[in-house]
């Protein structure tokens, strides 16, 4: 069974969109690395509600000037590196999908682009003047249509496309017949992109961004039912392995409602949260034990791979991503790995934050732990959220550090699984 198990998985990695979007994302490693350091520099650090910023009372020790330039390229380079991350996608998978057929890779990265950036400005135009295009459409949350759209492109250059051969040194004639040779294909891809940008544009479409999401975000931080956070904890960790990352995305942030509020009020009346009204609020479940900010899957992967050992290239990546997954920017890692649509991970990443909040109830229910009320500091660690958010409480903490162990003891043989696959993978291409 396991061996059947695995030739599925490689044969799964085979298809030509797995093999593409996996080259896309080993290129968009360093782009997502970098996005993470300065995420997770701007979040500690240049951001009033930052866990560094509090701790060290940075608002006295640190000029406005200093504070404001530093805020300035922090923010600017998350912006170049994740908020505009579907357009440097659209435009590798069209390559890659295109070179896997020997056609044109560069005119079908670049028609890609040119349909990214409409749709994009179609999905914003009539709302606000000043901003030609929506960032959210570009964001690295909605990865999963800059890959659509990047493979659909290059299987428009399969089909209709010449076969294009690499030449050293090209002159204009050469150029000129190039590009001759790939405006059937482009001028099809076009026109198709530019139905989709008509369509949003009509219909007022909300195409893969926080707004399209809103319900379902707004359902788990609102209900307290157990078995409905496990269901909607299925959906959004689902849709955060196949590249869409905003619900996922919004619990990580502050969350303040009527039954927050109720929360905490119980909790500052009576000095404890044992007893808070709402004890199952998904918002708080699956942030601070689901993935523990980000730490139970990707970091327990982490640590793994650090331990292991097996793979020189996976080994460098933990190295890489340690540090800024610790603070709960993962992205670099998910992208590097990678963990988006890698087909290993896809149960794991699914199991192991309901195996947490399962057992994260019954402690709750058993009066093991308390029930997370305050809110957390950005940048505050996965493994502290917990200890932070039950205001100190050290079983929390103990708690959330044997979940954790047992993630790691649950992904070992699936990291091991990988490195395996990895490895037949590398031998085939190499046969």
């Amino acid at each position: 069974m396991k061996e059947f198990t695995f030739n599925i998985l490689v044969r799964i990695q085979e298809y030509s969109f797995f093999r593409a979007a996996r080259h896309t994302m080993a290129m968009l490693m360093p782009i997502a690395v970098v996005g993470s350091y300065f995420k997770v520099l701007n979040d500690l650090v240049f951001t009033p509600n930052g866990l560094i910023y509090n701790i060290f009372s940075l608002d006295k020790i640190l000029s406005d000037h200093i504070w404001y330039a530093g805020s300035f390229v922090c923010r600017g380079m998350v912006e170049i590196t994740f908020g505009v991350f579907g357009v440097y996608a659209s435009y590798f998978m069209a390559r890659y999908t295109a070179r896997l057929y020997h056609k044109d890779s560069t005119m079908a990265g670049l028609t890609a682009v040119s349909i990214m950036l409409f749709c994009s400005y179609a999905s914003s135009s009539g709302r606000d003047a000043r901003m030609p295009f929506t960032a959210s459409l570009l964001q690295v949350n909605a990865l999963f249509i800059a890959l659509i759209v990047g493979y659909c492109v290059g299987q428009v250059f399969h089909l209709l496309g010449k076969n294009y051969s690499y030449v050293k040194d090209e002159g204009t004639k050469v150029l000129q017949k190039r590009a001759g040779a790939a405006a059937l294909p482009s001028f099809v891809s076009l026109l198709a992109g530019i139905l989709l940008g008509i369509i949003i544009y009509e219909l007022q479409l909300k195409l893969l961004n926080s707004a399209s999401f809103n319900e379902i975000v707004s359902r788990i931080q609102t209900t307290n039912n157990f078995a409905e956070v496990l269901v909607l904890s299925v959906v959004i960790t689902f849709l955060d392995w196949l590249g869409i990352g905003f619900p996922l995305h919004s619990l990580s942030g502050t969350v303040n409602n009527a039954y927050t509020a109720e929360n905490l009020t119980y909790t500052l009346r009576h000095g404890n949260s044992w007893n808070v009204p709402y004890k199952f609020l998904g918002s708080s479940l699956i942030n601070t034990y689901g993935t523990m900010g980000g730490a139970s899957v990707v970091l327990a992967i982490i640590v793994l791979m650090l331990l292991i050992r097996s793979n020189r290239e996976n080994e460098i990546n933990a190295k890489i991503n340690l540090l800024p997954a610790t603070f709960g920017s993962t992205l670099g890692f998910n992208i590097g790995l990678p963990l988006i649509l890698n087909p290993v991970f896809l149960i794991p990443s699914i199991v192991i934050p309901l195996i947490n909040m399962t057992l994260a109830a019954a402690a709750i229910s058993l009066h093991v732990i308390p029930v997370c009320v305050y809110q957390i500091l950005k940048g505050t660690p996965g493994l502290l959220v917990s200890f932070f958010g039950t205001n100190g409480n050290w079983a929390a903490l103990i708690f959330t550090i044997l979940l954790f162990l047992l993630d790691i003891v649950l992904l070992l043989p699936v990291v091991i699984f990988n490195e395996k696959m990895v490895t037949r993978i590398n031998n085939q291409k190499k046969g």
